[in-house]
């Protein structure tokens, strides 16, 4: 067995390092669909659940892009924690070989720009994983609430000013994509979107939510770009 402390010749991309990148991105994949399933249901068991249908009161979930966030980071975790086992595996290799592939040698910047994203990237994954698991809204008769990971802020429907959508089938120069699209604007300035990019909610109940926050703050839904209504 070779000596893992052995001092490395360099080495370029082979066929040894092309199974190994296999190896790592198929326990990536893996990992990453095993989340993308399992996600959801470790939100069940945090967010609380709602009448929903046409009549409320409905539970706002975060958007789909929170979930991939969160499936990023756990996947991410599941790797480092699995690697360094490999890692030993394939130092022993490499003692064998007498050489060992080092895409950063002897470009220290370069290595440490990669390590530098690569912890961006996660700040960023974490926090996705924290909105996905710990934020969520509540639409009902009292009002909004909206439940972030650190606070709780209630508003009531005199707290909103205008109402702006976008109607099915149309789009905005500020959307990307197609409506139905609403924002409710409120008096502290902060705003709160209703699509069916948030998960689990239906045509109907994106209907029947809208109707509802019309109904209860007496204002009308104002396509955007046009006059807000009074």
């Amino acid at each position: 067995m070779g000596d893992t402390s052995t001092s490395f010749g360099r080495r370029g991309f082979s066929r040894v390092d092309a199974k190994r990148s296999f190896t790592w991105l198929a326990i990536l994949c893996v990992a990453a669909v095993g989340y993308w399933f399992m996600l959801p249901a470790l939100q069940s068991l945090v967010i609380p659940s709602a009448a929903g249908g046409r009549t409320g009161p409905w539970v706002l979930r975060p958007i789909v892009a929170f979930r991939f966030g969160a499936m990023a980071m756990m996947s991410c975790v599941t790797v480092a924690v699995i690697m360094p086992r490999l890692r030993r595996v394939w130092d022993r290799e490499d003692a064998v070989l007498g050489t060992r592939y080092d895409p950063f040698s002897r470009q220290p910047l370069k290595r440490a720009l990669v390590v530098l994203q690569s912890l961006l990237l996660a700040l960023l994954y974490a926090a996705a994983l924290i909105f996905y698991l710990f934020s969520w809204d509540v639409v009902g008769p009292d009002g909004i609430e909206e439940h972030l990971p650190w606070a709780r802020l209630t508003h009531s429907f005199q707290d909103i000013v205008s109402l702006e959508m976008i109607p099915e089938g149309q789009r905005s120069d500020s959307i990307s994509r197609n409506g139905p699209w609403y924002s409710i604007k409120l008096r502290s300035g902060r705003s709160i979107t209703l699509s069916d990019d948030n998960e689990g909610i239906t045509p109907e109940e994106l209907t029947a939510m809208a109707s509802f926050v019309a109904n209860h703050s007496g204002l009308v839904w104002a396509r955007r770009g046009d006059a807000r209504a009074r």
